[in-house]
């Protein structure tokens, strides 16, 4: 019997299963990629046009916006704890936002303030977040239900707050950076419905290597071209963790520990 067809069989079987992998175990939902290189926070940027911001982010009752965040030291001249300044924002509807650390200490203090009607009165509540580590790629993602809000670092929820009024639905564009930042951003990704912290870990992984680096940081990162699951090796596929030393001991050992 010619192996022929079993080669062929197993390469379509092959393809299929990538494909399952790729576009449902680990898709977005119809997820939104609309910052797919890696970019400065230092001015103010829009991102994403009033129409499409206030479709996607604001006119459903659920939606979620995430990203990955680089931050460092950024205006010397701002003094600490105050003059927080957003790193990403719908403006007149929320912003997430942090502050000047005093000097030598690795994190920065973060907030998400967000703008609330009650009886045609305007105010801003605030939901209190952990400090950002510097110099370190930070996974965050806001998720709105209602009035519930919700924020991830990585892959724990580090904030759950139901604000005491809605928020206020403005029609104005997401937009990323400001003035006296420093830092970088790279994939700005939204939906117009809630996932759970299950789907949001399931877009994550997609996007980092094992170190939870951002692959297009990662100078040692090889991969298909259009497929990033080689950054983290999915379970029950025949594919080598970018850790694990070669077998010949005569070959060059490439790694993000070596």
């Amino acid at each position: 019997m010619s192996l022929i067809p079993l080669i062929i069989f197993g390469i379509v079987l092959l393809l299929i299963t990538v494909y399952i992998v790729v576009t449902i175990i680990y898709s977005g939902s119809n997820s939104n990629d609309i910052l797919p290189k890696i970019t400065s926070l230092d001015t103010n940027l829009s991102i994403l046009t009033s129409d499409i911001t206030q479709k996607k982010v604001l006119a459903s009752t659920g939606s979620y916006v995430m990203g990955f965040f680089y931050i460092l030291d950024g205006d010397k001249t701002t003094k600490v704890g105050n003059d927080f300044k957003s790193i990403i924002k719908v403006e007149n509807n929320w912003y997430l936002e942090i502050a000047p650390a005093p000097s030598g200490t690795n994190k920065i203090s973060a907030r998400l303030r967000v703008k609330t009607s009650n009886g045609g009165s305007t105010s801003s509540e605030i939901i209190e977040l952990p400090p950002i580590p510097k110099q370190k790629w930070m996974f965050i993602a806001i998720l709105r239900d209602g009035r519930r809000f919700d924020v991830i670092y990585n892959n724990e929820i580090v904030a759950s707050q139901i604000l005491e009024n809605y928020p206020v639905v403005i029609s104005s564009s997401l937009s990323i950076g400001n003035a006296g930042l420093n830092g970088s951003v790279i994939h700005i990704i939204i939906n117009d419905k809630r996932l759970t912290p299950t789907q949001i870990e399931r877009e994550r992984v997609t996007h980092v290597n094992t170190n939870n680096m951002v692959l297009e940081a990662d100078s040692i990162n090889i991969s298909l071209p259009g497929l990033k699951l080689f950054g983290q090796c999915p379970p029950g596929l025949p594919c080598d963790p970018i850790t694990k030393p070669p077998t010949n001991n005569l070959l060059q050992w490439k790694s993000p520990y070596a």
